[in-house]
């Protein structure tokens, strides 16, 4: 499993940080508020589902690292087809 974070602002303006999960071809996203290093503990990461501007913000994250070589090109391929409509984010080992 591969996990990775960015930062953002929700609805109402709040600080939050979101971390995507892949698995399997599976991408998995969380979300919890900004909070200090002594809070951190206290605060429950929301599985929230992915909009269509978490994706791009996503693409824009994984094509950063895959020009660092930090990633395969597979997933921000994986990435652009959901966006075009070519794929979905769906388990593979549910039916």
């Amino acid at each position: 499993m591969e996990s990775f974070s960015w930062q953002g602002r929700d609805d109402d303006g709040n600080k939050v940080v979101y971390e995507a999960s892949h698995f399997g071809g599976w991408w998995q996203l969380t979300c919890t508020p900004k909070v200090g290093r002594s809070r951190r503990d206290e605060v429950e990461a929301e599985q929230i589902e992915f909009t269509e501007d978490l994706w791009q913000e996503l693409r824009e994250l994984l094509w950063r690292k895959y020009q660092r070589r930090r990633v395969a090109w597979d997933m921000v391929q994986h990435i652009d087809d959901i966006l075009a409509g070519k794929a979905r984010n769906e388990r593979r080992d549910r039916r």
